[in-house]
C-alpha cells in the first residue's frame, strides 16, 4: 500500500456514513470493538484490530473530508477543521492558544506532516519509569509508521526561500544539528496551506493509509456521531451512547447505542479525560485530566532584502536543534497574512507597513519540550476548562531558543529581526536584539502557541499514578475500556508527535489483538 491511498475517498461504499446517511430511525448495532475518534491513534488501532478479524466500528464527531473540499482560507479552518472552533485557550500565567484537528484523520489534517521518531532518551525513561517494555523493539514500531505514511525530508525543489534562509543561516553558525524537515507529505506541491487542510492530497494524513487498510479489512466508520456516555454493567465497559449531529449547526438529528466487548477511547488529549469525567470512570488514581503537556511554541520573524514569499513553498521545511540544549528544536514555518497579523498584533498604518514589507519576510518557531504540566476538566456543561502554567525552567528554554533563531537570521543577513515578544521590533543589530531577549523578565510577555497536547491519561504500571495499564492500555479500573491516543505520553516528548503516537498505539493494538 503507497503512503497515499484514495481507497478510500473512492471505494468506501456503506463502510462509511455521515449524518446524511444516520438520520431517522435510531440507530442500534454490536459489534467487536467501538473507537471513539478518527485521528491518528484511533485509525493505527482499527487498522490493527480489524487486521486481526474483529468487527470495528470508528466514531468520529467531525466530518469526513475529500481534499478537494479544503478551502485556502484560514477563516474556513478554524471553523471547520479544528476542535472548539479554534478558541481553545489554556488559561495560566499565559494565555496560549492550544489547537486541534476536528474530523475523520484528527490532527493529521491540519499539521504540517512532521515526523521525528521520539527521542532515545525519552523513551528509555518512559520504559524505566512506567515500565514501557515494547519501546524495547522501537526500531521495528517506527520503520512501520514510517513506511505507512511514506515520511522523507523535505525536497529541496519544493522547501522554498524560507526553508533556504534557515538553511543558509544555521550553517554558517557552525556547530548546529540541522537538516531539512522529515515529513509524510509525498506529493506535496509546496502551496503552504498544510494547516488548512491540504488541497491537493499531497500529505499521507491518516484518512489516507490507516484508514484504507482498515476498511479493507471490514472496519466501518460513522462520522457526525458524537459519544456522550459510556455504558456500563458490572464495572466492565459495553459500549457507547451519543448523537449524530448536524456539522453546521453541531445540533442533534438522531441517536446511537453502539454496544461492543471492547470500548476504545481515541478522542484525544482534550476530549478523551472529559469523556472519562463526565462518566465518573476510571478516576481510581485522581490523574485523568492531569500530567498535560502541550509543548508550548513561540517564533521569530526576520526581514530580508531579498524576496521570501514566506506563504510559498513547505509549510515547515527546515529543522535545528539547538546546540546545546537537547529541549529546544527550531522549526521554520509558514503562514497566511491574517495569521501574521493577527500575531503581531497589528492594525491600521502599521498594519498597512507590514503588508508592504511581507513578501520580504522569514519565520521560524521554537518548541521546548516542557516539563511544566496542566489540567483539563470539565466547566459543567462538557466543556473543556484548561489550566496550564509555565515554569521557570521551560521560560529560561524559551529565551535560549528566541535568541538561537534570532542569531540564526543575522547570520542568515536578515536587516531586521523580531522576536515575537511584547514591546518588540524589527532590530537591526544583533547586540540590541540579544540585549532585549535577555531583558524579558515575564513569562505573559512571550507570544506562545500550542498544538501538541498530550499525557492526560498516563499510561503506567502504578495504578494509583497512572489511568492506564502499559500492557494494552486498558484503564487500570475497568474491564472492556481502553484509550489509545497522545492523552497516554507519559511526558512531553520534545518533538512532533503523530509518529510517536502512532508507533505506540501500533503495539498496544498488536496486543490488544493478541489477547
Amino acid at each position: 500500500m503507497t503512503p497515499l491511498d484514495y481507497f478510500a475517498h473512492t471505494q468506501l461504499g456503506s463502510s462509511l456514513k455521515t449524518s446524511e446517511h444516520l438520520k431517522g430511525k435510531e440507530i442500534a448495532e454490536k459489534v467487536d470493538v467501538v473507537i471513539v475518534g478518527s485521528g491518528p491513534g484511533g485509525l493505527v488501532t482499527a487498522s490493527v484490530l480489524a487486521n486481526a478479524g474483529l468487527s470495528v466500528l470508528i466514531l468520529e464527531s467531525g466530518r469526513f473530508w475529500q481534499h478537494k473540499d479544503f478551502r485556502r482560507q484560514q477563516s474556513f479552518a478554524t471553523k471547520h477543521l479544528f476542535q472548539d472552533r479554534g478558541v481553545r485557550i489554556a488559561v495560566g500565567n499565559a494565555f496560549i492558544p492550544l489547537v486541534s484537528g476536528r474530523g475523520v484523520g484528527g490532527g493529521t489534517l491540519v499539521n504540517s506532516g512532521i515526523c521525528f521518531r521520539a527521542p532515545d532518551y525519552v523513551l528509555d525513561e518512559w520504559t524505566k519509569a512506567q515500565g514501557l517494555e515494547y519501546w524495547s523493539d522501537r526500531e521495528t514500531l517506527f520503520s512501520t509508521v514510517e513506511k505507512t505514511i511514506g515520511v522523507a525530508p523535505t525536497r529541496k525543489s519544493i522547501g522554498g526561500t524560507n526553508t533556504e534562509i534557515a538553511r543558509r543561516g544555521f550553517t554558517k553558525m557552525g556547530g548546529v544539528t540541522h537538516d531539512y524537515m522529515p515529513r509524510n507529505t509525498p506529493g506535496c506541491a509546496g502551496c503552504g496551506t498544510c494547516q488548512t487542510g491540504c488541497p491537493v492530497g499531497g500529505k499521507a494524513s491518516s484518512d489516507l493509509n490507516w484508514l484504507p487498510q482498515a476498511m479493507r479489512k471490514g472496519a466501518r466508520l460513522f462520522a457526525d456521531a458524537r459519544v456522550e456516555n459510556i455504558l456500563m454493567k458490572d464495572g466492565r465497559a459495553i459500549g457507547v451512547s451519543g448523537n449524530i449531529i448536524d456539522p453546521d449547526s453541531l445540533k442533534a438529528v438522531n441517536k446511537f447505542t453502539i454496544h461492543a466487548d471492547k470500548v476504545i477511547l481515541s478522542a484525544g488529549t482534550i476530549y478523551t479525560p472529559l469523556l472519562l469525567q463526565n462518566n465518573n470512570l476510571a478516576m481510581s488514581s485522581g490523574m485523568v485530566g492531569k500530567n498535560l503537556h502541550i509543548q508550548p511554541g513561540s517564533a521569530v520573524l526576520a526581514k530580508f532584502e531579498e524576496e521570501v514569499r514566506i506563504w510559498s513553498g513547505a509549510t515547515q521545511g527546515y529543522f535545528a536543534y539547538h546546540p546545546t540544549e537537547t529541549e529546544i528544536l527550531a522549526e521554520t514555518f509558514s503562514a497566511p497574512p491574517e495569521a501574521f497579523l493577527t500575531q503581531t498584533s497589528r492594525i491600521g498604518a502599521a498594519a498597512s507597513d507590514f503588508l508592504r514589507d511581507f513578501k520580504h519576510i522569514a519565520g521560524s518557531g521554537i518548541l521546548v519540550r516542557d516539563h511544566s504540566s496542566g489540567s483539563v476538566t470539565s466547566k459543567g456543561n462538557k466543556n473543556p476548562d484548561i489550566k496550564y502554567h509555565l515554569i521557570d525552567r521551560d521560560f529560561q528554554k524559551f529565551k535560549r531558543g528566541i535568541e538561537f533563531v534570532a542569531k540564526m537570521y543575522f547570520e542568515a543577513g536578515a536587516k531586521g529581526v523580531r522576536p515575537q515578544v511584547y514591546g518588540s521590533q524589527f532590530f537591526t543589530s544583533w547586540n540590541s536584539c540579544q540585549q532585549f531577549i535577555r531583558s524579558i523578565t515575564k513569562v505573559s510577555a512571550l507570544d506562545l502557541y500550542a498544538s501538541h497536547p498530550m499525557g492526560t491519561c498516563r499510561i503506567g504500571e502504578n495504578p494509583k499514578e497512572n489511568v492506564v495499564r502499559p500492557q494494552d492500555a486498558r484503564t487500570h479500573d475497568h474491564e472492556g475500556l481502553y484509550v489509545m491516543d497522545a492523552s497516554l505520553l507519559p511526558t512531553a516528548l520534545g518533538v512532533n508527535p503523530q509518529v510517536t503516537i502512532m508507533a505506540q498505539c501500533l503495539a498496544l493494538a498488536e496486543n490488544i489483538a493478541k489477547s
